[in-house]
């Protein structure tokens, strides 16, 4: 296995800076596929067509060292996992700029958990795309958490498959917190009420519910999914609190057979 960071918000500005017209569309289709019929770049999820405010986040996101860090997250990623997890693969991170300001169709819960949670297509194509904001400024160390949380999934749906019900989904995102050095913020009684709806719900409930326990009641109310009583994030807090207390090890969770 190899593990690299690939450079795209630099590749991004540059686009951003051409005319809002449709050769920008054009010339953003030719660099996300590179003259192919298959993506080489990453940068799907970004807004071809995003306005100044998309520099303007481009170029904080530089001023931070986001590509360095990128790189740095990377390259420790690369030594925690290249000699004890077994595959034939080489993964690709990135950091990508997502438009949840002015993008139009961009929702910003939906593209995160296509990016999370993605289909098939997603086992040839092992980028690990690190979604930036243009709603937020993260620190260099957020950047580094997500970009190793990034490449671990990556890598845990390589090693055991693309995880289509919401306990693998739980199990991913707790391993993947652990990996990346997230820190627990859910609260006793938060973690009480999260596991009782869990009990409710199920390991199988359906992708709405499952999508509403992940991301709780803000987000299920904004696609119409019946909301659960939870807070923001629920699930992904859960996750990350139910592999701490289970003591489960991220690279033992790779090496054990699927």
């Amino acid at each position: 296995m190899h593990i690299s960071y690939l450079p795209v918000l630099g590749i991004l500005r540059e686009l951003y800076l051409q005319p809002r017209d449709m050769q920008r569309f054009r010339n953003y289709v030719a660099t996300l596929t590179g003259g192919t019929d298959d993506v080489v770049l990453p940068i799907g999820v970004a807004n071809p067509m995003a306005r100044e405010h998309a520099v303007a986040k481009i170029d904080e996101l530089l001023g931070v060292g986001a590509e360095d860090v990128g790189a740095k997250a990377a390259v420790d990623a690369a030594a925690r996992l290249v000699d004890t997890v077994s595959l034939d693969l080489e993964v690709k991170a990135s950091i990508v700029l997502v438009d949840d300001v002015a993008g139009g169709w961009t929702n910003r819960y939906t593209t995160e958990s296509s990016v999370r949670f993605p289909s098939r297509g997603a086992l040839k194509r092992p980028f690990a795309t690190c979604l930036a904001w243009t709603s937020e400024s993260p620190t260099a160390e957020q950047l580094y958490q997500e970009v190793l949380g990034t490449i671990y999934r990556v890598v845990y749906q390589q090693r055991r498959g693309l995880p289509a019900r919401l306990q693998t989904m739980l199990d991913q995102e707790g391993l993947a917190s652990v990996f990346s050095g997230v820190q627990l913020d859910l609260s006793s009684e938060e973690l009480a009420s999260a596991r009782q709806v869990l009990s409710v719900v199920g390991d199988d409930p359906g992708y709405p519910t499952a999508f509403a326990f992940l991301y709780g009641d803000e987000a299920a109310d904004q696609l119409g999914y019946r909301p659960l009583g939870l807070p923001s994030r629920a699930g992904f807090r859960f996750a990350l609190a139910d592999a701490l207390e289970r003591q489960r090890d991220p690279i033992q969770a790779l090496q054990a057979r699927p």
